[in-house]
């Protein structure tokens, strides 16, 4: 890969990043992204715009999913009175060891950083899921991961974003 970047996941930009594969193994957490954003203010990026990376390569090294939530919501009628509400789900390990195949073909909307403690960084990763039916916003998880180091690669730039 021609570029490499190390640990600067606040360079980067996930408005319209589309998750093509999510592998969890004993060596980490890899996820392959497409539509990434590499911000202006990432060290990696000459063209001083924020331009669309071509596929992306995202390692979590020595990374692990720690935890996981389906988000719950409200729904809401025309005059703001609340008519049906989902609290927040926990998932369970079973959800969590299928989670990664699930999400291929989501969207990652945001990487958010939670802490560092002893060297290990602690992030979350917002995943939304598109209906298949009418194109509209389904159901959004948020993944917490722990890791060691984060390494993104790409070969080249495509577009500046408009």
């Amino acid at each position: 890969m021609s570029f490499k970047s190390v640990d600067e996941i606040e360079h980067f930009g996930f408005d319209d990043c589309v998750i093509n594969k999510f592998d969890v193994s004993p060596a980490g957490i890899s996820l392959l992204l497409d539509a990434l954003i590499i911000r202006r203010d990432n060290s990696q990026n000459a063209n001083y715009t924020d331009s669309y990376a071509d596929i992306t390569t995202a390692r979590f090294e020595e990374g692990r999913i720690l935890s996981g939530i389906k988000d719950g919501y409200r729904y809401y009628d025309a005059d703001d009175k609340l008519i049906s509400e989902e609290p927040d789900v926990e998932l369970s390990d079973e959800e969590l060891k299928a989670f990664p195949k699930k999400s291929e073909g989501a969207y990652l909307y945001a990487i958010e950083k939670n802490g560092e403690e002893n060297g290990e960084f602690f992030y979350t990763l917002c995943v939304e899921f598109v209906d298949e039916e009418d194109s509209t916003m389904a159901e959004s998880y948020q993944i917490r991961i722990a890791f060691a180091k984060a390494v993104f690669e790409w070969d080249k730039y495509m577009n500046r974003v408009q």
